[in-house]
């Protein structure tokens, strides 16, 4: 991913080692897109990936990107849950490269969008 990321010279990866770091990191650099391992430590896994996004979308928090869902657990009802949970989109591990990128090109345009419509 870090390699796929590094093509593109207008995008900076910012990672984080848990949870926590994470949210702060969300609140504070306003990020343009998030991706999300739903294995990041202190989630426990996609219930812990669905409880990050909502304390994301939180009432109290401004800004709320488009965040992408990177989940060993490829199961349909697993996707269809995190989709309706607010992911952007999920994307199963091991990532391939070409739809890994499209997700990404599409997650920035449609924050674009976004900022584009706000006053």
């Amino acid at each position: 991913m870090e390699q796929l990321i590094a093509r593109r010279r207008d995008l900076l990866l910012v990672r984080t080692a848990n949870a926590n770091q994470a949210i702060e990191l969300a609140r504070t650099e306003r990020p343009e897109v998030i991706l999300l391992d739903t294995d990041l430590p202190g989630l426990g896994g996609d219930g812990g990936a669905i409880a990050f996004l909502q304390l994301l979308r939180a009432p109290t928090v401004a800004h709320s990107p488009p965040v992408l869902a990177l989940s060993a657990n490829a199961e349909p009802a697993a996707t269809v849950k995190a989709l309706e949970a607010g992911f952007f989109l999920c994307l199963a591990k091991p990532l391939q490269a070409a739809p890994f990128i499209d997700a990404l090109a599409y997650a920035l345009e449609f924050a674009a969008l976004e900022r584009a419509e706000q006053p």
